[in-house]
């Protein structure tokens, strides 16, 4: 019963919502995009799932987004590699893989890109895309070969289900 409740309060604390106050959107007026987490505080030795849970922004008719995840994953010889996670929707899964147990500090980049089309004469059309890129750290505790994270297998059977009734 601990270990639930334990459980069930790591995800509270680690479905974040995450507002980055230093980005400046090209409208004053405009909604900064706001981002919530779903990254478990002890992830499992070697491959683990996380995702973008929620995206919000306020987009104009002419306007849509994409988003990617950025996140430098660890190899099992100890090189770093650096991933990038899109799948086409305003919430992708992503993969942070780590090797090493213990205490670890996971940088995510979010990158955010809002593409905004303009009518020209002539049956024309312009394309403006414009990047914009959001830092967030996380502290997570990796275990030992031994430990199973039920957050990730949870995540791993949403995204089968996710990808399944909706392909890339």
């Amino acid at each position: 019963m601990r270990n639930r409740i334990t459980f069930i309060l790591s995800i509270l604390i680690f479905i974040i919502g995450c507002k980055n106050e230093e980005s400046v959107s090209e409208n004053k007026n405009a909604e900064i995009g706001q981002f919530r987490f779903i990254i478990s505080d002890t992830l499992a030795y070697g491959k683990n799932i996380a995702r973008i849970s929620e995206y919000n922004r306020n987009l104009k008719e002419n306007e849509t987004s994409l988003i990617s995840v950025i996140i430098k994953n660890e190899l099992e010889d100890g090189t770093t590699k650096i991933d990038t996670f899109s799948d086409g929707l305003k919430t992708p899964f992503f993969g942070i893989s780590k090797y090493r147990t213990g205490k670890h500090k996971i940088e995510i980049k979010v990158e955010e890109k809002i593409l905004r089309t303009k009518s020209l004469p002539n049956d024309s059309m312009s394309l403006e895309i414009k990047d914009i890129y959001y830092t967030y750290d996380f502290d997570v505790f990796v275990m030992d070969k031994e430990y199973k994270s039920e957050l990730n297998e949870l995540l791993r059977k949403q995204m089968d289900i996710e990808y399944s009734e909706n392909p890339i």
